[in-house]
């Protein structure tokens, strides 16, 4: 089984639920290698001085970032360090929706969230309400470099934690003048429309579902290899390649992170008043 690349928690409240994150899926791409068809010798790509023409050691290396034309600042590991919440291992949720309120156009990349330790009874609780209320969490936390925004809902007997796009990231929309154009429509043709789309409704089968074009590449490659069109290639030598915290009284956090919550919107209330 694939292990986790990230190892943290799900707050929830006062509740920590320790958890691994896995990729829920994996890409099937083609795997294709550069190579020099004069010897089929692997193609390799150098770090060097633009300037010198001469080879750049990593430990010479440093990330900048433009702050004007022509200018840039060197950022460290430190300076990524300081930007991080309190606890960067760790996403925090801020709230739950109804599921059907997030616009498919906002989710990005699934993974898999899978409990950590021999307890995992504050992991299905969180599952079981999320989808008995028909709810989603929202949460924050870092993946890699960088703070993402998340859904978190139940996928069978997981949770899946689904990375968002935040509102500034996506693209503002200008309607064209040929769909305001069209934007009356013709009855006869939208009723000919509905009836197409209920000859061809059926059950979502995902199964029923795959890579033709990717199937058809590999039995053409396939042809080739059987022809005698293999070569011999050289390749380079490869380089050779975190504790739970104990549950505790589970209903007396859940207390708790109720009251809190309450005074906090009883605060914010009174200061609308």
């Amino acid at each position: 089984m694939r292990r986790g690349f990230w190892s943290g928690s799900i707050r929830f409240g006062l509740v920590n639920i320790p958890v691994s994150l896995k990729p829920a899926a994996e890409s099937v791409d083609l795997d294709f290698d550069l190579v020099d068809v004069r010897d089929f010798a692997p193609i390799g790509y150098k770090k060097f001085n633009k300037t010198t023409g001469r080879d750049v050691p990593p430990d010479k290396i440093v990330k900048t970032f433009k702050v004007d034309e022509g200018e840039a600042v060197i950022v460290t590991d430190e300076d990524f360090a300081r930007a991080r919440p309190e606890d960067p291992h760790a996403f925090v949720i801020d709230a739950f929706v109804e599921s059907a309120e997030i616009r498919p156009v906002f989710f990005d990349t699934p993974y898999l969230l899978e409990p950590v330790g021999k307890d995992a009874h504050a992991y299905v609780l969180l599952r079981t309400t999320l989808e008995k209320t028909g709810r989603t969490a929202i949460a924050k936390g870092v993946l890699r470099t960088r703070e993402r925004l998340a859904a978190i809902y139940p996928d069978g007997d997981f949770l899946v934690l689904n990375t968002l796009r935040f509102a500034h990231e996506l693209r503002p929309r200008e309607l064209p003048q040929t769909m305001k154009k069209a934007a009356k429509l013709n009855p006869a043709e939208l009723k000919m429309a509905e009836a197409l789309i209920q000859q061809m409704d059926q059950g979502w089968d995902p199964a029923a579902y795959h890579d033709e074009y990717r199937e058809q590449l590999l039995a053409y490659i396939e042809k080739k290899a059987k022809a005698g069109e293999a070569r011999k290639i050289y390749a380079p030598e490869e380089a050779p390649a975190a504790a739970q915290a104990p549950r505790g009284d589970l209903m007396s956090l859940l207390k708790a992170s109720v009251k809190r919550d309450g005074d906090r919107h009883a605060r914010r209330r009174s200061r609308t008043a």
